[in-house]
């Protein structure tokens, strides 16, 4: 096994062409305070337009805190966002599902014009490109489900 401390090569000699471990994940703070009641996690699904994928990498890097604040108020625990080329995965945990979450949302009314302005400018508004996938397997503590 290649550790980081035998990656680092003497003096004079070739570097080890192993790849890096993949980091270690990060621990968020949502992690250490999760709610121990139930909470709903789905998914979503949305679409770059093409160009836009390094500058909305670059731009989700840390999102502004008045519109994390109104997430987490909103009943957002976790939120992750994976992309593949121009498509987005998000798996959003929250305390009282997808409606509630958006109904509080909607009730804050906007938080950051100018965040919300700069990623309307990245996503594709199609109502294709938008969508909710079907859970076909999962499994936590108590089991496998659909």
């Amino acid at each position: 096994m290649t550790t980081e401390a035998s990656r680092v090569a003497p003096a004079g000699s070739a570097p080890d062409p192993t790849p890096p471990p993949h980091p270690a994940p990060r621990t968020h703070p949502a992690h250490l305070t999760h709610p121990t009641r139930p909470t709903e996690v789905f998914a979503w699904r949305t679409r770059l337009l093409p160009g836009s994928e390094e500058l909305y990498t670059r731009t989700h890097s840390r999102i502004p805190e008045p519109v994390a604040a109104a997430l987490r108020a909103a009943g957002v625990v976790d939120w992750r966002i994976w992309r593949d080329g121009l498509t987005l995965f998000h798996v959003i945990e929250t305390t009282d599902g997808q409606d509630a979450m958006g109904a509080r949302m909607a009730e804050f009314g906007p938080i950051d014009p100018a965040w919300d302005a700069l990623i309307a400018t990245m996503l594709d508004a199609s109502a294709e490109a938008q969508a909710a996938p079907e859970l076909v397997w999962g499994m936590d503590g108590s089991g496998q489900f659909p």
